[in-house]
């Protein structure tokens, strides 16, 4: 739904141009085979090749100082190799850990194509992030879709696509809905726990029923799902459990409180379901599952707000940029985080950062009441 962060205006083609520059140095600092390569050049490499590259500093960065100044630069190269080095291997153990540390697919494989075996289920399929998850998985699989709101007629007429008017906070519906689709369809071996809600309030000018509403579609409808289907994923030795979270997974934001809660449940359910999978069930190693963790997108959630939202600087990406890379994450057979834009990826790790930094990152210190924020009128 929504960033973590104060808003960003809005950057000119203008300014992209200038930037450049400095864009692509930055590229270059954190790659470490490109700050490895030159290392290795100016401190290994061919005379005559590292000649040529100092050749047009001679006359100017190095013309005073050249063997003190050259000597800092190996330095830098190899602190940024190092770094770099260690957060490419950091990122490459995270992927193996989230995909239960195999570089395979364990348990059996998914038939996804033209055959459509497989039965994906997906909550919220009526609109946003549903809505473009269904047309995908159309294409691939038998698609199931609950949903309190009424089905849109284009992708009622898809092929393969059945809806079924659910309310996800009846847990007894949610049941006997489960059970009918079973019976009529089979086991699905994919759930995709998308449907969500947004309050925009503070606590205090939130409503006991409202929160508990925001619960049970947010979070509580996904242990409720995942209940259902799991047993026979596990018996077939394959199943994708897909948790639609939030970049408000990872703070606590003011005017979001509700929500973000119900997001960090939802991310502590889907690395709570990988853990039991690889520790406690049988057949548990075959089961994928991935959480995914959008910033601001064009849904429901921000129904009425765009005109507001714009006048901060924030302009929503559309919903299918999340569902393309959903469909291709569960047809691949992998499980992972996703972050999208992958560039809020940094922000994941915001909680571990000291309190007093949080704080003056996220606002807190300096910000007037009357800015922008949920939890008043934008």
């Amino acid at each position: 739904m929504a960033s973590i962060t104060a808003p960003e205006k809005p950057v000119s083609p203008l300014a992209k141009i200038a930037s450049l520059p400095i864009d692509t140095v930055k590229y270059v600092a954190r790659e470490p085979v490109l700050t490895g390569g030159l290392l290795y050049l100016l401190t290994r490499g061919p005379p005559h090749i590292r000649e040529r590259i100092l050749q047009p500093f001679r006359n100017n960065l190095l013309s005073a100082n050249g063997a003190a100044r050259l000597a800092s630069l190996i330095t830098i190269l190899k602190l940024l190799t190092a770094w770099g080095a260690v957060k490419k291997a950091n990122k490459a153990l995270n992927r193996l850990a989230l995909n239960n540390w195999t570089l395979g697919r364990p348990g059996a494989s998914f038939r996804f194509g033209n055959t459509k075996e497989e039965i994906v289920v997906i909550t919220g399929g009526s609109s946003g992030f549903g809505y473009e998850m269904v047309k995908g998985f159309s294409k691939y699989a038998r698609v199931i879709v609950l949903d309190v709101s009424p089905f849109p007629a284009e992708l009622s007429r898809l092929s393969d696509v059945h809806y079924y008017r659910c309310d996800v906070t009846d847990n007894a519906q949610v049941q006997s809905i489960c059970e009918d689709i079973r019976r009529t369809h089979g086991d699905p071996s994919v759930l995709i726990n998308n449907a969500g809600i947004g309050i925009g309030k503070t606590v205090l000018e939130t409503s006991n029923e409202e929160c508990e509403k925001l619960f049970k579609v947010n979070l509580i409808s996904h242990f409720v799902l995942i209940r259902e289907f799991l047993p026979a994923m596990l018996r077939m030795r394959k199943g994708h459990i897909v948790t639609i979270a939030s970049m408000a997974s990872f703070v606590a934001a003011p005017g979001l409180l509700d929500y973000c809660c119900s997001k960090v449940g939802a991310l502590y359910l889907n690395d709570g379901i990988r853990a039991e999978c690889l520790s406690r069930y049988p057949g548990g190693e075959g089961i994928c599952t991935t959480s995914v963790h959008p910033s601001w997108h064009s849904t429901g959630i921000l129904k009425g707000q765009e005109d507001a939202l714009k006048k901060h600087g924030i302009h929503p990406d559309p919903p299918s940029n999340v569902s393309n890379l959903v469909l291709k994450q569960v047809l691949k057979a992998k499980s992972g985080r996703l972050v999208v834009p992958a560039s809020e990826e940094g922000k994941t790790g915001l909680r571990g950062y000291p309190v007093w930094l949080q704080d003056v990152l996220l606002g807190n210190v300096f910000k007037r009441k009357d800015e922008f924020g949920f939890g008043k009128n934008l």
